[in-house]
């Protein structure tokens, strides 16, 4: 039996458009190199960019600009960027309902209360910008220009 990880690998097929080319977006020095490779494509081209916290968010637009990527869609990744349960649209009402209705607290009775607890407070505060950067994944889906 495969793990969740494994399972979800692929989950970011859902918000993809067809023939969408998938971008991991490293830190470091590497995505000039991805951008390079990048300006081989035609122009249209649907890409789909993902990233790990932190500094998601900053890569992500930065990268975007730079190599010419109109951003149509953003997403926030739950438990990761690379294998996503969870894509929630970047946009304050989706992250509201998400922590406040289907994130749910996990099997294990160690962490149950301390998860239920931070729920909560993050549903309560409902602060979007603060969700969106601890957030442990981001995915971008737009078209080069």
């Amino acid at each position: 039996m495969s793990s969740g990880a494994e399972r979800w690998r692929e989950n970011w097929i859902a918000i993809a458009p067809p023939d969408a080319v998938r971008v991991k977006l490293p830190r470091g020095s590497s995505k000039r190199r991805l951008g390079i490779a990048l300006a081989s494509l035609l122009p249209g081209t649907p890409v789909v960019l993902y990233a790990t916290a932190p500094g998601a968010i900053r890569r992500c637009s930065s990268f975007a600009r730079r190599t010419g990527i109109e951003v149509e869609r953003e997403y926030l990744a739950f438990p990761s960027a690379l294998a996503p349960a969870y894509l929630v649209e970047d946009a304050p009402d989706s992250t509201r309902l998400f922590f406040g209705s289907v994130l749910t607290e996990p099997p294990r009775p160690g962490f149950r209360m301390l998860f239920a607890a931070a729920r909560a407070l993050l549903a309560k505060l409902a602060s979007w910008r603060g969700t969106r950067r601890i957030a442990p994944g981001r995915l971008v889906v737009g078209r080069l220009t």
